[in-house]
This record gives structure tokens, C-alpha cells and sequence, in this order.
């Protein structure tokens, strides 16, 4: 796990976590789950986001099963750029990340993490490789905050997600305080519009 974890790295994944996955995919015995800052996105193309993303977070899913295939594993992962489309198979990626103790659901219902909060992107390779999964992290900024929920021009937020209230303005996101990230995030112009861009 450790080698796959350095090598992810290395290929550009800020965060990479491992659990078992065999409830929603039953030939899987487990999950690697690869994680980048939006931020780092951002910054390496302001003009096309979009395109950065989506080659960022396939390549570094091809680089995952390449590895694991070398070591005499099975590997397969939905890549970024196709799961929009119709009739692509779904990998829950924000219960997978939580399973690998990469972050906590939110009261936006996204994963919050300790280093980015919800201002990440996740893909998820799936292996016949054995792991011990990631222990669930002892982090709930949610607990003492509402802010996204008082924040949201819609009141999507509350007890459920309210699916059809949501007009995708990312406040939720934009306005939350986890993270080591979010001073400089927060001071990019017209962040909302940046936002939109990428999810």
C-alpha cells in the first residue's frame, strides 16, 4: 500500500487512501482513492480548468492500474472525463473516500477534508489487491459550524440534501473555513465562476 501510495504521489495525487470496496463491486476486493486539490488544478491552468482536470485525474487513475497491473494485480477505474456520460458505470467516490478515512460527509454532503475541505476531486481505482483500510478520521469541523448551511441562497442545506432547491452556486463550498487551503483560495477573483468550471 505504501508503494502505491509514494508512487501516486509522485504521478501529482494530494491525497490517496485504501478500503474495501467489495459491497459495491463484488469482483474488487478493495478501493484505492486518489484525491487533488482544486487549487492545484487552478493553478495550472486558469484558462481551461476543465481540460486540466479531467486529464490530471485520468492520468493519474491510468498511472494507479498501470502499477497495480505490474504487480500482478486487477485493476479498473472509471475514468474522470467519461463519468458525466450516459450509461458509464458510477463509482460512489465520496463513500469510498470516507471508508479510506480521507475526510468526513459534511452539511454541504460533500467529503470535508482536514487538508482541503470539500475543495477537492476524487478518482477511485478498484484492485484485486488486499489493504488494511485507512482508520475513520477523528475530525468533525461540522460539529461547531453551520456556515454553509446558513449560507446557501436556498435553503438546499438542512437535515437532507434537497436535491431540487440546489442551483449549483457552490457558497456551500466557496464559504467553507476547513482547510489549508482556503485563504488563497478564497482570494482568486471571481471565484464562483472558477468553481463551476471544475465540478
Amino acid at each position: 500500500m505504501e508503494q502505491v501510495s509514494q508512487f501516486l504521489k509522485k504521478k501529482g495525487a494530494d491525497l490517496v487512501g485504501f478500503c474495501n470496496c467489495r459491497e459495491y463491486f463484488p469482483e474488487y476486493s478493495s478501493a484505492v482513492i486518489v484525491g487533488v486539490s482544486v487549487l492545484r488544478l487552478f493553478r495550472k491552468s486558469q484558462s481551461d480548468t476543465v481540460q486540466v482536470m479531467n486529464e490530471t485525474m485520468d492520468l493519474l487513475n491510468v498511472h494507479g492500474r498501470q502499477f497495480l497491473y505490474e504487480k500482478g494485480y486487477g485493476a479498473w477505474g472509471a475514468l474522470f472525463s467519461q463519468e458525466d456520460m450516459p450509461g458509464r458505470n458510477v463509482v460512489p467516490h465520496r463513500e469510498l473516500a470516507v471508508k479510506a478515512g480521507l475526510g468526513i460527509i459534511g452539511k454541504n454532503f460533500l467529503v470535508i477534508t482536514p487538508e482541503f475541505g470539500p475543495r477537492v476531486q476524487f478518482s477511485t481505482i478498484l484492485t484485486t489487491m488486499p489493504v488494511l483500510p485507512g482508520p475513520p478520521l477523528e475530525f468533525d469541523p461540522c460539529a461547531t459550524c453551520s456556515v454553509c448551511v446558513d449560507m446557501c441562497p436556498t435553503g438546499a442545506l438542512g437535515a437532507w440534501f434537497r436535491h431540487e432547491k440546489c442551483i449549483k452556486c457552490y457558497t456551500c463550498v466557496l464559504s467553507c473555513p476547513v482547510g489549508k487551503d482556503v485563504h488563497e483560495f478564497c482570494s482568486i477573483p471571481d471565484l464562483s465562476e472558477i468553481w463551476r468550471t471544475v465540478r
